[in-house]
C-alpha cells in the first residue's frame, strides 16, 4: 500500500476557513437579493396584496366617483388598516422563507458554509425591506386617489402615512424573528392572527390596548375634526413602531449569535425606548387642546372663514371650506322650489362641532346660547348648523338629511328664538312640506331619507351633532313624502308654491296635504300625532 493510499484511508478533517469579510458581506448581500425577490413572490404576499387592491376597487367601484367625499387627515389613518393584509402576508412569506432549510431537512449543509448564522438572519431580516417598499407605494397611490376626488378635503398627516409602512416592516422583521425561535410552518399564521388580535382589540377600545398593536383605531361613527383639535399620539406611536421593530431584528441577530457587547447593549436601550414611548401615548388630553376644542365648540365663527353665494353665507373651518359647494347643492336644491318672496331673505349655514355628544353614556345638549350669540357677532344671525360628517353611507347621508332638514326648516317656519332648541317635532303639513324639500334637494338626500326609513319604525329622527337635539317626523307624513319622491319634481313643486299658506302652516292636517300635492293620504295620517307633542297643536 502506497503513502498515497494510507492518506486515502485516514484523511484527516478539514474545517473551513472563516471567509474573509469582504467575502462574507459579497455573500450576505447576494443572499439577501435572492430572498428579497423569494418574498416579493411568496404566494401569502402576493394573495395579500391582491386581496387588498381587490377591496380598493370594489370599494371605488361601488361608491363611484359622485359617492366620495374623503376627509384626508381621517383617510391618512385608514390607510394603515388596509395594509394590514400586506403586513399579515409579509409575515408569514418572511417566516417561511427563514424556516425554509429547517423544514426541508437541510439546514446541517449550511454547517459546510462560511456564511455564519447571524449574517444569513441579517439577510433574511433585509427581505423585509421590500413589502415596506410596496406598502409605501400602495399609501401613496391611496391617498393620491383620495385627494383626487373633487369633493376631498381636509389635508393628510404624513407621520401617519409613513406608519403603515412601518407596520409591514415590523410584520417582515417579526417573522423572520420568530424562525429564530421555532421552525413551526404553523408559527407565521398564528402570529398574523396575533396581530389581528391586538388591532380588534384597540377597535373593542379594550383598556389599554388602543396603542399597543400595530395601529391606533378611532371610532367610525366620530365626525371628523379639524387638524388642530385632533388628538392622535402620531408620532409616539411610529417612535414605539420602529423602537419595536428594532427589539425584533437584534433579537432575531443575537439568537442566531450576534453576541457582541453593541447588540446586547443596542436591545436593552431599544426595549426601554419601546416601554417609555409606549406609555406616552397614553397621556391624557393636552390642557392647551381642550381649551382649543372648547373655544371651537361655543365660538366656531373667530376660526372660519366665509363665503357668500347668491342668498347663502357658508361659513366652515378652514380646512373644510371645500364642503361649502356640497352644502351649496342641498340649500339650492332646496331655494328652488319656495316661493320667490318667501326665499328672499340671506340665509346663513355655519359648520360646528360638538364634543357632549357622549360623554359617560350620556348624550348632552349643544351651547345653543352660545352659538346664536357668536352667530350674531359674525353677522350671520340664525345660522343653520351642519356638522364635519358628509357622504352617502348610513353615518355620513344621516348628516347629509339631517342639515338639509334644519334648512329647510328655517326656510318654512323661519328663523327661531335665540339660544332655545328647535321644535323636537314637525307636524302634519309643515312635516311633509319640510321633510319633502329636504329630500328632493339631491339625489342623495332622497337616497338618505328612504335608507333611513327602511332603519325606523313609526317615523324618523335626525339629530343635531350627536346632541340630545333632534327633530322627528311621524310615519305618515315620512309616507306622504316617499309617494311625492315617485313623482316629477317640478310638477310637486308647482303644487306646493301653489298652496305655500296652507302647506307651510303645521294646523292644516296630513290628509289634506297629500290632497293638495296630489298624492293619496295615507290611512292611519291623523292617528300618527296620537301621543305625541303634536297632539296638543
Amino acid at each position: 500500500m502506497s503513502e498515497h493510499d494510507t492518506l486515502a484511508l485516514e484523511p484527516n478533517p478539514v474545517h473551513p476557513a472563516p471567509a474573509p469579510p469582504h467575502h462574507a458581506s459579497r455573500a450576505q448581500w447576494a443572499m439577501a437579493r435572492f430572498e428579497c425577490a423569494q418574498v416579493l413572490r411568496h404566494p401569502a404576499f402576493l394573495a395579500a396584496v391582491f386581496l387588498y387592491a381587490a377591496l380598493w376597487v370594489y370599494e371605488a367601484w361601488s361608491e363611484g366617483l359622485s359617492g366620495r367625499y374623503p376627509v384626508l387627515q381621517d383617510e391618512d389613518r385608514y390607510s394603515q388598516l388596509s395594509l394590514l393584509l400586506p403586513a399579515a402576508g409579509a409575515l408569514i412569506a418572511t417566516n417561511l422563507a427563514a424556516t425554509r432549510m429547517y423544514r426541508h431537512g437541510a439546514e446541517p449543509l449550511f454547517a459546510v458554509l462560511t456564511l455564519p448564522q447571524w449574517r444569513r438572519t441579517l439577510a433574511h431580516l433585509v427581505a423585509a425591506l421590500p413589502p415596506t417598499a410596496v406598502a409605501a407605494v400602495l399609501t401613496a397611490a391611496r391617498i393620491a386617489y383620495d385627494a383626487s376626488a373633487p369633493t376631498a378635503v381636509g389635508s393628510p398627516s404624513p407621520v401617519e402615512l409613513v406608519t403603515g409602512p412601518v407596520v409591514v416592516l415590523l410584520a417582515g422583521c417579526a417573522g423572520v424573528t420568530l424562525a429564530r425561535f421555532t421552525p413551526s410552518a404553523a408559527a407565521g399564521p398564528f402570529a398574523a392572527l396575533f396581530l389581528g388580535a391586538l388591532v380588534l382589540g384597540s377597535a373593542l377600545d379594550v383598556r389599554g390596548m388602543k396603542w399597543l398593536g400595530p395601529v391606533g383605531v378611532e371610532s367610525e361613527f366620530a365626525a371628523p375634526l379639524p387638524t388642530d383639535l385632533m388628538h392622535r399620539p402620531v408620532l409616539a406611536h411610529l417612535v414605539y413602531l420602529a423602537a419595536v421593530t428594532g427589539v425584533l431584528v437584534l433579537l432575531a441577530l443575537a439568537r442566531a449569535g450576534a453576541r457582541g457587547l453593541p447588540a446586547r447593549a443596542g436591545l436593552v436601550v431599544l426595549a426601554v425606548t419601546a416601554v417609555v414611548v409606549g406609555v406616552v401615548q397614553y397621556r391624557p388630553l393636552p390642557d392647551e387642546l381642550v381649551a382649543r376644542r372648547t373655544d371651537a365648540e361655543q365660538h366656531p365663527g373667530d376660526e372660519q372663514r366665509c363665503r357668500v353665494a347668491e342668498r347663502v353665507t357658508f361659513c366652515a373651518f378652514p380646512e373644510f371650506m371645500g364642503r361649502a359647494k356640497d352644502w351649496q347643492q342641498i340649500t339650492d336644491g332646496i331655494l328652488d322650489q319656495v316661493p320667490d318672496g318667501e326665499a328672499a331673505e340671506p340665509y346663513a349655514v355655519r359648520q360646528r362641532v360638538f364634543f357632549g355628544g357622549d360623554r359617560d353614556g350620556i348624550t348632552g345638549m349643544p351651547p345653543l346660547r352660545a352659538w346664536a350669540q357668536d352667530d350674531a357677532r359674525h353677522r350671520t344671525p340664525g345660522a343653520v348648523t351642519v356638522g364635519t360628517g358628509w357622504g352617502t353611507d348610513d353615518i355620513g347621508g344621516g348628516e347629509m338629511l339631517s342639515f338639509a332638514v334644519r334648512f329647510a326648516d328655517r326656510v318654512v317656519t323661519g328663523p327661531g328664538k335665540e339660544g332655545e332648541p328647535v321644535a323636537d317635532m314637525l307636524c302634519r303639513a309643515e312635516a311633509v312640506t319640510v321633510l319633502w324639500l329636504a329630500a328632493q334637494a339631491t339625489p342623495e338626500t332622497a337616497d338618505a331619507l328612504r335608507s333611513l326609513n327602511r332603519r325606523s319604525v313609526g317615523g324618523i329622527t335626525l339629530t343635531t351633532l350627536d346632541s340630545s337635539e333632534a327633530v322627528s317626523v311621524n310615519g305618515p307624513e315620512v309616507q306622504v313624502v316617499l309617494d311625492l319622491l315617485d313623482k316629477p319634481t317640478n310638477e310637486v313643486g308647482d303644487r306646493l308654491k301653489a298652496s305655500w299658506p296652507d302647506l307651510s302652516d303645521g294646523r292644516t292636517s296630513t290628509a289634506e296635504a297629500a290632497r293638495l300635492l296630489g298624492v293619496p293620504a295615507p290611512a292611519d295620517a291623523e292617528q300618527g300625532s296620537e301621543g305625541t307633542s303634536c297632539a296638543a297643536r
